[in-house]
């Protein structure tokens, strides 16, 4: 999903939306200018798509400079400058899908304007026209000798507003998704024709990680028909990878350049697809973090961990998607390009007084690796968990050529900072310094809010944990406090002190505190449930002055674990996984452990 609107023309979005901001020199994109503005967004990425024979985004925005036409219903409605245009084609944009639900946002007029401004710079697209007709025509174009014929719908039709999104026989819009015929007939259209049908869906539910039975089914229209290859978008978060019959789904992107401050939209992912005609011979997922709405690509751990994610979530469907070398690899599930790899490793644990202790996993796996199996001869209760956060390294595994800007934090001011001489792991941690003369804390916040999983499907799992290490130099006392929000809005829940620390001189210690987030309350028919309900958390780590000198207490490896599924000893997980977690527990005391870790490489590499 692509747009440059918005939060990139308007920093605080202060401006009506029936009018065109002024200049703001906060902003990315300059209105009187928007070419290089938009070029710094996404340059980071043209690498890519000028190594592509055919660049595609979805381009989820109207591109007009005359927006006196709002949506009045809609809650939000955005724009694209024309002179941003011409930066996709810099950027290396052939064609761009408009089959979604923010095509029709200044209606008619903005449509139009659309269709005008990228014929005018050469970018081709379908998806959306004056009428149901125009939605509904492919772009034919041969690659490489072979015939295509680009699609695009959305199901998200609006139709809870008196004037939908969606184009029919006399009003303009985005291609229907929800006519079966009407997908049918375009898509036999362009094999009759003798073109190879690829088809975009907008669709789904947003900010989930699995496809919902409905895009199923509608996935499932276009294998019956032959479609070799499915690309969708919507949710705002990547998805996975799917095998269906002789069909090859990307179930979701996520966002390339987009301005939202959702801390699970900021990772996205690029997806190369090479195809010989109709066959789909090879795919790869590069993964991007979008920092300050600016895509860069990542690499290491946070990479690694995000495409454990993909590839967990892709099971179900039918691929095997794996880290290797920052990409992900796909796979089909026989795994013939693939082979799997296994390392076995012996450790002790210690389980206190309380009969529960955390297992922190990443302390003996390798970056590419998840649990594949666990034996033990103790009789402990073991619960698998995620990180749900990612950011608690202070690591800096982007691409830009900013240094360790711990971006997910605010570290604003001279009290806390990150630091390459105190890290548990890796290159940098979280130092806090404060003097005996100080008269107040230093506070180091997570900036955005940390949603549980389930949230965007009223199935919120509220079993967390808080999780990480610390350290002191003479540190004053050390409290980290967790505070509750809900999903979206400004309701918040109060909060509690998950940890208290008198501070002194210790050495890295593990610190873990079980989170008490309120339960869930019921809400009336009419009321949205994620907006009146403790879902999301944020964490402030609070360093008072000591009572002599200088003090120096350093943070490092802080998850949010989100604990789920029961495991079994000797029980079998399908890898990979992002599960990097485990709770155990049992009678207090030592108790020994036998981890399998696995991972895939391609098979030719063995």
């Amino acid at each position: 999903d692509v747009a440059f609107g918005r939060r990139f023309l308007d920093a605080d979005e202060s401006t009506p939306r029936n009018q065109l901001p002024p200049d703001d020199p906060e902003a990315l994109i300059q209105v009187s200018d928007p070419e290089p503005g938009t070029r710094a967004v996404v340059g980071a990425l043209r690498p890519w798509f000028q190594e592509a024979d055919f660049g595609v985004i979805n381009l989820e925005s109207p591109v007009t400079d005359n927006p006196a036409t709002p949506h009045e219903e809609k809650p939000y409605s955005f724009f694209t400058l024309p002179g941003s245009v011409p930066a996709l084609t810099w950027l290396g944009i052939d064609y761009v899908s408009l089959g979604n639900n923010h095509v029709y946002d200044y209606l008619e007029p903005g449509l139009s304007d659309t269709l005008a401004h990228l014929d005018t710079y050469g970018i081709s697209y379908s998806g959306a026209g004056l009428n149901s007709t125009q939605a509904f025509t492919a772009h034919r174009i041969s690659l490489s000798g072979s015939p295509y014929g680009f699609l695009s719908m959305t199901s998200v039709s609006g139709s809870q507003y008196s004037l939908n999104f969606v184009a029919d026989d006399i009003k303009g819009g985005a291609a229907d998704l929800r006519s079966d015929e009407d997908i049918v007939t375009a898509i036999r259209n362009e094999r009759d024709a003798g073109y190879i049908p690829v088809v975009q869906y907008h669709t789904g539910r947003e900010y989930i990680y699995e496809p919902t039975e409905y895009v199923l089914g509608r996935m499932q229209l276009a294998t019956e028909n032959e479609v070799p290859l499915i690309v969708a978008h919507h949710p705002h978060v990547a998805q996975g990878v799917g095998m269906l019959d002789n069909t090859f789904a990307l179930l979701g992107l996520g966002n390339l350049a987009f301005d939202q401050d959702r801390l699970e939209t900021m990772l996205g992912l690029m997806g190369r697809v090479d195809m010989d005609g109709p066959t789909v011979e090879q795919a790869r997922l590069l993964p991007v973090y979008l920092e300050d709405f600016i895509p860069r690509q990542i690499s290491g751990t946070l990479a690694s961990r995000f495409l454990r994610r993909i590839g967990e979530f892709s099971h179900a469907y039918g691929a095997l998607v794996y880290p290797y070398q920052g990409q992900g690899w796909v796979d089909s599930p026989d795994g013939v390009d693939s082979v799997r790899l296994q390392r076995a490793r012996d450790i002790e644990i210690t389980i206190p007084a309380s009969g529960t202790t955390v297992v922190d996993l990443r302390a003996f796996s390798r970056r590419d690796e998840s649990l594949v199996r666990l034996d033990t001869a103790s009789a402990l209760g073991i619960q698998a968990g995620r990180d749900l956060f990612g950011f608690g390294g202070f690591e800096d595994w982007d691409t830009d050529l900013q240094q360790f800007e711990g971006a997910r934090w605010d570290t604003s001011g001279d009290s806390r900072f990150l630091c390459l001489s105190q890290a548990y792991r890796g290159t940098a941690g979280l130092c806090s310094v404060r003097h005996s003369g100080n008269s107040s804390d230093s506070v180091t916040a997570t900036r955005n809010r940390i949603r549980v999983m389930g949230d965007a499907l009223d199935l919120p799992n509220k079993d967390l944990t808080l999780f990480g290490y610390f350290k002191g130099i003479n540190a004053g006392p050390i409290k980290l406090v967790t505070r509750y929000y809900a999903s979206v809005g400004d309701l918040e829940f109060g909060e509690e002190d998950a940890l208290n620390h008198p501070g002194g001189s210790f050495g890295w210690q593990p610190f873990s505190a079980d989170l008490d987030m309120p339960a869930e309350v019921p809400v009336d028919e009419d009321e949205v449930a994620n907006e009146l309900n403790a879902r999301a958390v944020r964490v402030f780590i609070r360093h008072s002055p000591p009572d002599s000198g200088e003090a120096l207490a350093a943070f490092d490896e802080i998850a949010v674990i989100g604990w789920e599924d029961e495991i079994l000893a000797a029980e079998e997980l399908q890898i990979p996984h992002a599960k990097d977690f485990l709770r155990v527990t049992g009678s207090p005391g030592t108790h020994r452990l036998s981890l399998v870790f696995g991972r895939y490489a391609p098979a030719a590499v063995r």
